[in-house]
Parts: C-alpha cells; structure tokens; sequence
C-alpha cells in the first residue's frame, strides 16, 4: 500500500487535469460508500468479543513465523503476487503519464 501511495504522490496530478465529473459518477460513488458502510457494520454486528483464554500455538502472530510460512510454504503465490503489483504499479504510471508535444525545429 505504501508503495502504491507513493506511486500516486509521484503522479503530481492537478484538480486541472482532472475532467468534471458528471452527477451519475457521483450518485455511484455515494451507493458504493453506503454499501461498503453497511457492509462493515454487518461484520462488526457478528463478531462478539469473549473473555475466553486459548493456549494453542504461541507462535502465531509472530513476524518471525509470518515469514517462515511466506517463504517456505508460499513461495510461489508470494512471488506471482509481488510481480503482479509490480505490473499494476508500471501500468498505472504509464496511464497517468503526460504527453509530451515536441516541438519541431524548421
């Protein structure tokens, strides 16, 4: 995420360079937020706190353990999925890049 945030201050993009948004893409935006509001409220609706104490694998949640399972048993994906972030942040920098108009000399 930190990587896309910076990719994005990068981009300097102006409120100038940005076209008006009609009232459809608004209205749409406006829906999209109710539901994602009403979906996080469903999710924090089922989750009951409980005062019970689990001894189990004291390893879990450990950044230690998080890394031996990436590397060792998620190899693979973990790797596909570090080069698809790296072609989704090319691609988004080549969508945003500005033209640039040359200027022939006679």
């Amino acid at each position: 995420m930190v990587l896309f945030l910076f990719v994005l201050m990068l981009l300097n993009l102006n409120e100038d360079t940005e076209p008006m948004k009609s009232n459809l893409v608004k209205i749409m935006g406006v829906i999209a937020g109710m539901c994602l509001f009403a979906t996080l409220l469903g999710a924090f609706r089922v989750i009951e706190p409980s005062n019970e104490i689990v001894n189990g694998n004291t390893d879990i949640g450990l950044v230690k353990h998080l890394g031996n399972v990436l590397f060792n048993e998620f190899l693979l994906p973990f790797e596909i999925s570090a080069i698809l972030l790296l072609i989704a942040m090319i691609g988004a920098v080549l969508l945003a890049k500005k033209e640039v108009k040359e200027i022939k000399k006679v």
